[in-house]
């Protein structure tokens, strides 16, 4: 026969298993909230206002997101840029505290006006790259201890080279990204955007191919590695998802910062419920 303390040190193991598990399914399920901008998913318009090489596509006759992603990986295909989206919101740094941004491409007419960064839930927001920043430019994002964080964006040696450093205060670890376009500000959060219309399409590494991107010796797309695709227009939109497309590294996608509060709260009442059952 279990005693009552056994009993209660299993149900709080089994309470407290299953907290880990909804985290878990949190963080690896696509959201059900996502959803691209037209029923069709991303679109495969050919983008014949920006035909060729020299206007951010890399081929003729296909500027679209799935054959500009195709290009750039070595030896094969890219992912089903509609069925491989994986619906991550936030993030947060990994153990390094630091992670790099790739340019990689811009197929926009607001090219020039657009800027790139992540935000937090409070909306602070950092800059990483701006109209001035092209295709091989780099951005290293280092999130301090107190809450600080920065960005240093240097220019590619063929785009001129040159440094630029972004600091904000108060700013925490847990991100989106953001993209502001003459249009607005759209984000990876879906609800911040107009009718919860997703703007972003994000992609993870899974370690099976490599990828060569511009500007850079050929390497492995990990699962520390993600691309983020924007689509910077509300209005008029052809929702094609190549206005401006980077790949970020040694970031960890993590639940809603909401949910992340309420997961904290289970864990506080738990431990709250251990200490009366032991007093």
């Amino acid at each position: 026969m279990k005693t009552t303390t056994q009993l209660t040190q299993r149900t709080l193991t089994l309470t407290a298993g299953a907290a880990i598990a909804l985290g878990g399914l949190v963080i690896g399920a696509n959201p059900a909230s996502a959803q691209l901008g037209t029923p069709a998913g991303i679109s495969s318009d050919s983008d014949d206002n920006y035909p060729g090489p020299g206007s951010g596509c890399f081929i003729d006759n296909d500027c679209t997101l799935q054959g500009s992603l195709d290009y750039l990986t070595v030896g094969g295909d890219f992912f089903d840029v509609n069925a491989a989206e994986t619906g991550y919101e936030y993030f947060t740094n990994t153990a390094t505290g630091s992670s790099i941004s790739q340019f990689m491409f811009e197929i926009a007419g607001f090219a020039s006006e657009n800027t790139f960064g992540i935000f937090n839930q409070s909306g602070l927001k950092l800059e990483i790259f701006n109209g001035s920043d092209t295709s091989k430019d780099v951005s290293m994002v280092s999130f301090f201890n107190g809450g600080t964080v920065t960005s240093v964006t240097q220019g590619h040696p063929d785009n001129g080279g040159g440094i630029a450093l972004q600091t904000v205060e108060n700013f925490g670890n847990v991100f989106g990204f953001y993209i502001t376009s003459p249009q607005g500000t759209f984000y990876s959060d879906d609800s911040k955007n107009p009718n919860g219309i997703r703007h972003s399409a994000i992609y993870q590494g899974d370690g099976s191919f490599d990828m060569d991107l511009p500007g850079k010796q050929p390497g492995l797309f990990t699962d520390n590695e993600f691309i983020v695709a924007f689509e910077d227009k509300y209005q008029g939109s052809d929702w094609d998802y190549n206005d401006l497309v980077v790949m970020v590294e040694s970031v960890e996608p993590v639940p809603e910062p909401s949910l992340l509060l309420g997961l904290g709260a289970m864990a506080g009442s738990l431990f709250a419920t251990r200490k009366r059952k032991r007093s």
